[in-house]
């Protein structure tokens, strides 16, 4: 370990003795960088109100919660980016030149709750461009809708391949 990083309200220990400052006096000792990130503040408690004043830390639940309602404006907001859903794709799940289907065990990530999502682009490579496309999340599956797909012309050579879809 060459270095830590927590945020400023961190606490460790017994009985969560232990503060970002002991932390970082802790590291010192053992010539080890510490680095104490500010707390990320969010200007909108719930996705239905807007409120001028801070309404509380940025967190995992809440990220969880904006996505369970399907709020990806809100999810891009707390991110500082765009949510991007990873998907582990089979040549199979890719039947034809327009759409990809893939049960929701193929997802890396928690995708956003079940609806229709346009305005979204799909990533199949590093150096390929995305391709504008709409998604389709159910019960039990995942559908990618776009014109032209043409993933049966990429390297299938590998059993899977990591697809992703990031959100407008």
């Amino acid at each position: 370990v060459c270095g830590v990083v927590a945020g400023e309200n961190y606490r460790f220990g017994y009985r969560a003795s232990g503060d970002a400052s002991e932390l970082v006096r802790l590291c010192e000792e053992y010539g080890i960088g510490a680095y104490i990130i500010s707390s990320v503040m969010d200007k909108k408690q719930d996705s239905g109100k807007r409120d001028s004043k801070d309404r509380g830390q940025v967190s995992s639940t809440r990220v969880r919660q904006a996505l369970a309602a399907g709020d990806m404006r809100y999810v891009s907001e707390l991110l500082g980016r765009a949510h991007r859903l990873i998907l582990r794709v089979r040549a199979r799940d890719v039947p034809s030149e327009r759409r990809i289907s893939v049960p929701r065990s193929s997802l890396l990530n928690l995708p956003p709750g079940n609806g229709i999502y346009k305005a979204c682009l799909l990533l199949v490579g590093d150096h390929e461009p995305s391709i504008p496309c709409s998604l389709v999340v159910d019960t039990s599956n995942i559908h990618v809708e776009a014109e032209g797909l043409r993933l049966c012309n990429s390297d299938w050579s590998q059993e899977f391949r990591l697809l992703g879809v990031e959100f407008g």
